[in-house]
């Protein structure tokens, strides 16, 4: 679906935090009313240029500042040929009347002739946006496939786009996780041309959890199957799960398949050598050693897609399933179908004082099967339990990692440190795929002058990080969604979007694959 659009040119303004209508071929200019000095304008005529009174027209560039407000990051120096743009804020009205809202999360990105899709998570706002780009990605229109309204309304974490000629099937579809309230994924047509917000997209057939994220492997990864892997971002109960999905019915089978859950093989012996399970014994993260590498399987809860969230807690329990303190994001290694069975998870902790067994978080690289889904090995490759816990992590900035994104050479891993902190901004770490090397690549910029109490307090933490090099045609090319807690206004509210924080949108160029 390509709608025609009249493409919108924006007018250009750094660290401007006032209401802001962007429009095309305003009226401004006219018969000389709004002209420099009012002398050069008259009848329009003499406005070469954009200097006298003309609509200033940006020079086609897709590496500019397409929003009033300047990028909310701040990019570490070492980082020398990484630059931000902001595409989109909540200070810009689009030509339709849409304005971004609700802090965003989860994205997928399309590619639609000459022109791009972004869908992405309003957490907050328990909404899913639809925007449209021009090729120099300048914002041309949004509009809302998701609403509060909607009868199973929850949070809005993060979010995959399942497409056709990636993961299989004859359409592309936006998995859009519920992570509180209700716990399930949302399937929802990104081309859909007349939206139906409030309609039901739950997939019954993946469960109720926690939902942080679910993610599909490539088709070719396990050929003839369906195979997503999810986040159950819990702390309760069974606490978090990684779950897995699978259906032998072809690559795109999102009905009747089968729900698993990860259960350890084997735990550390206490003394740096792994040992294999006692039977009827469920076992969380604090039985592995950092670097360690353990045999793991998925176990099968029968009847799952018919469970309610608890029925789901207590079916974990039965079946041992191994306990992580809430499982956050989940993605792969891109580069090939052998690469993609390599998959990293975020365990976002819980903070120190609580008591837990992962306090200030870890990542897992999970090695599977090459030809049986259902086995692998798994290591904890980061953790930020330097001086907690089995205080043996590698990372002692870290806090509370959630969102990741894998390239074919890198994790990148981004902070979420609202609950509980180490005293700095979210950052985002760079490290090998051995979670060797970190760097903090960039932090959430805080500026108080977007808080209704002017505070400086850190508040904030990163969305998706999506590469969208191939799209677009330019290598190491990104899309970053932040969601800036801190920028609050009243403004932001409306029955439908019933949240009052701000968001943004921002371009990474030359970021390393």
């Amino acid at each position: 679906m390509k709608k025609p659009i009249t493409k919108l040119f924006l007018a250009l303004a750094f660290m401007s935090a006032s209401f802001t209508l962007i429009t095309s071929c305003a009226e401004d200019g006219l018969n000389g009313i709004d002209g420099v000095n009012g002398q050069d304008g008259q009848n329009g005529q003499d406005g070469k240029d954009g200097e006298d009174g003309k609509d200033f027209t940006p020079t086609p560039d897709l590496f500019s500042n397409k929003s009033t407000l300047s990028p909310l990051v701040k990019i570490n120096a070492n980082y020398t040929d990484l630059k931000a743009y902001s595409l989109i804020s909540s200070t810009d009205v689009l030509s339709n009347g849409f304005r971004l809202l609700g802090s965003q999360d989860g994205a997928g990105f399309l590619k639609d002739g000459d022109e791009y899709i972004l869908v992405v998570n309003a957490e907050d706002d328990y909404a899913v946006s639809r925007i449209r780009f021009d090729e120099f990605m300048n914002p041309l229109e949004g509009d809302w496939l998701l609403n509060a309204g909607v009868a199973d309304f929850a949070r809005q974490c993060s979010a995959t786009m399942w497409e056709k000629d990636i993961h299989g099937g004859d359409k592309d579809i936006f998995l859009s996780a519920s992570e509180s309230i209700s716990y399930d994924v949302k399937a929802i047509d990104p081309w859909v041309e007349s939206p139906t917000p409030t309609a039901d997209f739950g997939l019954d057939a993946l469960g109720e959890f926690s939902w942080e994220n679910a993610v599909p492997l490539p088709k070719n990864t396990y050929a003839g199957k369906t195979v997503i892997i999810g986040g159950d971002d819990d702390s309760s109960g069974s606490e978090g799960q990684v779950t897995m999905y699978v259906s032998e019915n072809g690559d795109a089978d999102l009905e009747n398949g089968k729900i698993y859950v990860l259960r350890f093989k084997q735990v550390s012996d206490g003394a740096k050598g792994v040992k294999s399970v006692d039977a009827s014994t469920v076992y969380n993260e604090g039985s592995l050693d950092f670097g360690a590498t353990y045999d793991v399987e998925f176990v099968e809860i029968e009847n799952g897609a018919s469970m309610t969230k608890n029925e789901m807690e207590t079916a974990c329990t039965n079946v041992f399933a191994s306990q992580f303190m809430r499982v956050e994001d989940v993605d792969y290694q891109k580069g090939s179908d052998a690469s993609a069975r390599n998959v990293f998870i975020a365990v976002t902790g819980r903070g120190p004082g609580r008591g837990t067994y992962n306090d200030w978080g870890t990542v897992y690289k999970l090695e599977l099967d090459d030809t049986n889904p259902l086995e692998g090995k798994l290591t904890q490759i980061i953790s930020g339990n330097t001086d907690t816990n089995n205080k043996d992590g590698n990372l002692a900035e870290l806090q509370s990692p959630d969102n990741i994104c894998v390239t074919e050479n890198y994790v990148y891993v981004q902070e979420d440190p609202n609950s509980f902190s180490r005293n700095h901004a979210a950052q985002i770490y760079q490290t090998d795929l051995s979670g060797n090397n970190a760097n903090v690549v960039l932090e959430l910029k805080i500026e108080s002058n977007l808080s209704p109490t002017g505070s400086s307090n850190f508040s904030g933490e990163f969305g998706a990080l999506i590469d969208v090099s191939d799209k677009i045609g330019q290598a190491d090319t990104f899309i970053l969604a932040l969601q800036p807690h801190y920028w609050q206004s009243e403004d932001f509210r409306s029955t439908n979007l019933p949240h009052n924080q701000g968001g943004q949108i921002v371009l990474l160029q030359g970021l390393p694959r």
